[in-house]
């Protein structure tokens, strides 16, 4: 493959990206970060790597700062991220995914941020279903720009984002991939449980497992939250 896309999402919106994505690229292989990121050797043998996740906490998600740490990029030379978000953004991201690369020799070449449907229930209202086909609607565009900038593997970014002050940022961040496995204590499932085992089946890390029938979390959680947003019964709960 001319292409690999490794790619983080809980509630869908990267993954969409993701794919939309890939297929204007057509030579390209996508690769779920939450499939592969415990596996042992892990390398990668295309010409071009691209990221893809949402922002979490001004910065990246945990699962995806320690897998591309982890991964083989020797016999790659192009490197993009796509980074969703729903709020506001600094230059925190691209500047964490400039560090991690240069320690394996190599560069960020391309950087894009795409506004999506807020999924960050426990803090945040949801975006009314006419917005989110907004933002949809505006992500294809945006990814039609993207695709043509990859194909040719032009830069698109200006070197000065990586001298910006995100110090405030970064230890933001910090703090949340250093706490965010035991964040999973606050979460519960109240008595509207009908035991049907969704949360289970979408948490994309495997942290969700049923005794009698009720979610336990595994303390290796995210924080993608996909177990809140596809309750059907909306029986999950954060908080004390």
């Amino acid at each position: 493959m001319e292409t690999t896309i490794y790619f983080f999402t809980g509630t869908g919106n990267s993954l969409k990206i993701a794919r939309i994505l890939a297929e204007k690229l057509e030579d390209c292989e996508l690769i779920p970060i939450a499939k592969v990121w415990e596996m042992e050797n892990l390398s990668s043998r295309s010409e071009k790597v691209g990221f893809i996740f949402p922002l979490y906490y001004s910065g990246l998600p945990k699962i995806v700062y320690d897998f591309i740490y982890k991964i083989d990029l020797s016999k790659s030379n192009y490197f993009f991220a796509v980074i969703t978000y729903a709020g506001d953004i600094n230059e925190q991201p691209l500047q964490q995914l400039e560090k991690i690369l240069k320690t394996k020799a190599k560069t960020l070449s391309a950087g894009f941020y795409i506004t999506m449907p807020n999924n960050y229930i426990i803090a945040y209202d949801i975006h009314s279903e006419e917005r989110q086909k907004e933002f949809f609607e505006k992500a294809i565009k945006e990814v039609e720009f993207i695709s043509e900038i990859l194909k040719d593997k032009r830069e698109n970014l200006n070197q000065d984002i990586f001298k910006k002050d995100v110090s405030k940022s970064e230890r933001f961040n910090n703090k949340f991939r250093e706490e965010v496995y035991e964040s999973d204590k606050s979460f519960y499932a109240d008595d509207n449980c009908n035991k049907c085992g969704i949360c289970e089946k979408v948490c994309p890390v495997n942290n969700i497992i049923l005794i009698e029938g009720i979610p336990q979390w595994q303390h290796k959680c995210q924080q993608c939250l996909a177990c809140i947003n596809f309750c059907p019964e909306k029986s999950i709960q954060f908080g004390i």
